[in-house]
């Protein structure tokens, strides 16, 4: 069989050979989804923070026992990179999930409609925004793409969606899975609450505080993505005493509020940071992070823009 990835155009030579070999051909979102069907699959969806989410989970599930198979967009070297192959079940004796299919947790981009292909048990849609638009043009053909996804999961299957930003009402209309939201409004089925100069974050479920930790990466939209690894590492199966803990521990992925370190500049320093942001509102959520948690006396953007927004 032959996977190629999105990037990969209809008349590369190697597709070409493999059409006159008779060689099935899979995109690379089939490819994911086949491999979906025999574990648990968790799909990390959403406009933003897909892949700090994701590593931030995979960490947490590490840390907590379940030893995750996982595909991330980004380098994580404290999970041993971006990707990790695993077994089908879980070894007996190896906590909750003994003798079940095991976990692979994936990123669910929404570029050209590819995570229509995922075969998630258990989901996570973040936030929508509108990105994408050569592919979509409009906002509402992206809600609906987001719902078409939605409604991948069984009837057993678990959907956890921002209570704002994720247009949720749309999207989990007529879903057949048990659908709940966090966000910080209290009205959210877990409650996210965001000190930003501790960087304390705590998820309540229903009232009920279940765990509170430190954040490394500043910001309110990393606590809602530690929030939301911290939600889904339950669901799969992690206790909540061993969750926060392990959250605090996550030290973060190449590229994504990424401390670079101190540069001498005359008679004073900067400190550089690196981020992969570069929609308008990722990146102005970094920049208000970076302006609460290192309250700068002046802060230089370097930017490359390199997609259409």
């Amino acid at each position: 069989m032959v996977v190629a990835s999105a990037a990969i155009g209809d008349d590369h030579p190697e597709l070409a050979s493999a059409r006159r070999q008779g060689i099935p051909i899979q995109s690379y979102a089939e490819a994911l989804g086949r491999v979906q069907v025999g574990h648990t699959g968790i799909s990390i969806a959403g406009t933003h923070g897909k892949s700090t989410t994701a590593a931030m989970l995979c960490h947490t599930l590490i840390r907590c026992g379940l030893d995750p198979s996982f595909i991330i967009g980004a380098t994580c070297p404290q999970i041993g990179g971006g990707s990790r192959a695993g077994a089908a079940l879980v070894p007996a004796g190896c906590g909750p999930r003994s003798g079940r299919p095991g976990l692979l947790v994936a990123e669910a981009c929404e570029f050209n409609r590819s995570f229509h292909h995922h075969r998630p048990r258990i989901a996570l849609i973040g936030n929508i925004e509108e990105d994408h638009l050569d592919v979509y043009h409009t906002l509402d053909a992206i809600v609906e793409a987001f719902a078409t996804f939605a409604r991948l999961l069984p009837e057993d299957g678990r959907l956890l969606i921002a209570y704002q930003d994720a247009h949720r009402r749309r999207v989990t209309e007529g879903l057949c899975c048990t659908v709940e939201t966090f966000g910080f409004d209290r009205a959210a089925d877990y409650q996210v609450t965001y000190r930003p100069a501790a960087r304390r974050v705590a998820v309540l479920h229903k009232g009920v505080p279940m765990a509170e930790w430190t954040n490394t990466m500043p910001g309110a939209h990393n606590a809602l993505n530690a929030a939301a690894a911290a939600i889904l590492a339950a669901i799969a199966g992690a206790e909540w005493r061993v969750i926060g803990g392990a959250l605090g521990s996550f030290d973060g992925l190449d590229r994504r509020m990424q401390r670079l370190g101190h540069r001498p500049i005359g008679n004073g320093e900067v400190v550089v940071y690196d981020d992969y942001g570069h929609h308008p509102t990722e990146i102005s959520a970094t920049l208000e992070a970076l302006r609460t948690s290192e309250r700068p006396a002046r802060l230089i953007c370097v930017f490359q823009p390199h997609q259409h927004s």
